[in-house]
């Protein structure tokens, strides 16, 4: 072999070394590329998740664990009142145990299977079985569904440390239907101050300190009218879970077809 052909294919072997350097090399490069693509978007779409978790955190539940027994006033009635479609007047509160608000003028709810007029009265309880009834008889108009009703001004402001009872009546053909539930005022002071940047936030916020009355009211926020929506049907399924049984079988009856009740309103809304 000549010394050209010597070079040639020296050139030739040195050239095809080189190459299968530069694809190795590529390769590895392309690979680790890649790996740290897919890394940065790994790391972005966790960071996303944890953004979006921090956004929109999940519901509270609400599990009071100071259920103070309410008095047999506000015990669950076994009528149907007027309904028509097998859920009676139901208020949206706790009924088997005392509520709680921070608000010296609450919003209180109510749910209706038909649009009529109802009495609203509030009570203050001067003793263990005693109660006054604070300012006159309010008669109010209600839509099917969800009603609202924030303390008119032309009642006083609560008074902390207070418990209260409120009743809704309906005139029904031969039967007047009352439905009470009872609640306390606590001192807003003695909450863990808190910022909110959605009513979510406030809304479990207010589950998490057992203030139902907030919670509900908060959640309402974000709904359309007569409607409880996603967030307020999910908090009206865990007070039908939060409801009391009693030693009493009458009792024990009724309070099961509250929850009932309550369960029927939050799937329908």
């Amino acid at each position: 072999m000549n010394s050209h052909c010597f070079g040639f294919f020296a050139y030739s072997g040195v050239f095809a070394l080189l190459n299968n350097y530069i694809i190795n090399n590529s390769t590895m490069r392309h690979k680790h590329i890649t790996f740290w693509r897919n890394s940065r978007r790994l790391t972005s779409l966790v960071v996303g998740v944890l953004f979006l978790m921090t956004a929109f955190p999940a519901s509270a539940e609400f599990k009071p664990k100071d259920r103070k027994p309410a008095s047999g006033t506000s015990r669950a009635g076994g009528s149907r009142g007027c309904s028509s479609s097998g859920i009676p007047l139901t208020q949206l509160a706790p009924q088997t145990f005392i509520g709680k608000t921070a608000s010296t003028r609450p919003t209180l709810v109510w749910y209706m299977s038909s649009s009529q007029n109802v009495r609203f009265r509030l009570f203050e309880f001067e003793s263990v079985k005693s109660v006054k009834q604070i300012g006159k008889v309010q008669e109010i108009p209600t839509i099917v569904g969800i009603n609202q009703l924030k303390l008119p001004l032309n009642y006083p402001e609560l008074t902390v440390g207070k418990t209260y009872l409120w009743q809704i009546a309906i005139d029904c053909k031969n039967d007047t239907i009352l439905s009470h539930t009872e609640f306390t005022v606590i001192n807003p002071q003695s909450l863990p101050k808190n910022q909110f940047t959605s009513i979510l936030e406030k809304v479990n916020y207010y589950a998490e300190n057992e203030l139902w009355y907030e919670a509900l009211s908060e959640a309402l926020k974000a709904t359309d009218n007569g409607k409880l929506g996603q967030v307020a049907s999910t908090l009206v399924k865990e007070l039908a879970q939060s409801e009391m049984p009693t030693d009493s079988d009458i009792d024990r009856k009724n309070i099961q077809k509250r929850i009932e009740y309550l369960q029927k309103i939050a799937s329908e809304n």
